[in-house]
């Protein structure tokens, strides 16, 4: 006996004063671009000035979005010097990409040297799957260096390198958002 079982769609439904500040009420069709935590909808033909209002009302909500995350990650002050007197001189003469370049944890992000590659096949041996996020630990006794899947799938690698270079060229502490992502911190929204 074959299990059939209906599948059902979910409808999105737009509150009638979001479709009358849209200008969505006598639209013949709609067209939804969808990427990973979000999705746009907009009408499914666009005028030239009704398009170049669309790209202001995203890149007026990116940078707000920006802003609040670089706000959430603070600035960097020298978050990797273990000198405490490190990041309480003046600045006023560097650059914010400055601020992040010589904080050595910060840049040390950014340092693709600093990743740990592993063969596949050595992978595929520990039972590792292929492209997880490694880390490694040093066993002082032995002087061996051991390699295992990282507790932790997601950190500052998984930023988009747009989004990461103005970040970092802001002056934005790269150490803080990294510890934000890895624990999985609201930075947005309720």
């Amino acid at each position: 006996m074959k299990n059939h079982q209906k599948k059902t769609e979910q409808a999105l439904q737009l509150p009638m004063a979001i479709q009358q500040q849209c200008g969505f009420v006598d639209v013949e069709a709609l067209s939804a671009v969808a990427a990973e935590g979000v999705c746009v909808i907009h009408k499914g033909k666009l005028t030239a000035l009704e398009l170049s209002r669309v790209i202001a009302a995203l890149s007026e909500l990116a940078s707000d979005m920006t802003v609040r995350l670089a706000d959430a990650c603070g600035i960097c002050n020298d978050c990797g010097d273990d000198d405490p007197k490190a990041g309480a001189e003046c600045r006023c003469d560097q650059n914010p990409a400055r601020w992040v370049a010589d904080c050595s944890l910060c840049r040390d992000l950014l340092d693709e040297s600093q990743s740990i590659h592993i063969p596949d096949y050595l992978l595929e041996e520990a039972g590792i799957p292929k492209g997880a996020k490694l880390e490694a630990y040093t066993d002082e006794d032995s002087g061996k260096i051991m390699v295992a899947e990282a507790d932790i799938q997601q950190d500052i690698n998984d930023v988009p390198p747009g989004i990461l270079s103005v970040l970092a060229q802001s002056g934005v502490c790269l150490a803080a958002l990294d510890e934000l992502i890895m624990r999985e911190e609201i930075v947005y929204g309720r």
